[in-house]
């Protein structure tokens, strides 16, 4: 038994010691110098589209981006309008005015006709006693 523990305590300490060797070995390593790059090609700028054209190009886009504002602004405000009509004949603001003689503090004709003429005979009295 005691052979057996050393034996499997050999190969545990065995199997990271060419690991280890192999990290440290050449200088080709972690710590060692860093290899030297190789020459990238650079690529060549291509134009495609010459100053101008790329100039039309972004007024074309603004126009467009204008002409899309201009539908969105039109139909919220369609829809506010339309929202504010439909509100206002639900709640009766949109109904025709009332005359006086309609309203909840009504009087009678005869009871009016008699406050005129009583106002008129105050007028004419005060006339007379200038």
């Amino acid at each position: 038994m005691r052979r057996l523990v050393i034996l499997l305590a050999l190969v545990v300490l065995a199997v990271p010691a060419p690991l280890a060797l192999a990290q440290q070995g050449g200088g080709s390593g972690a710590f060692g110098p860093l290899p030297q790059p190789a020459p990238a090609q650079t690529p060549t700028p291509t134009v495609t589209q010459s100053p101008t054209a790329q100039q039309d190009t972004d007024r074309t886009l603004l126009y467009i981006i204008g002409a899309g504002l201009l539908v969105l602004f039109v139909v919220i405000a369609r829809f506010i309008t339309r929202d504010a009509r439909h509100t206002l004949r639900a709640t009766g603001h949109d109904a025709p005015e009332r005359s006086r003689d309609e309203g909840p503090h009504r009087h009678a004709r005869q009871a009016k006709a008699k406050a005129r003429a009583k106002t008129k005979a105050q007028r004419r009295a005060r006339r007379e006693n200038r």
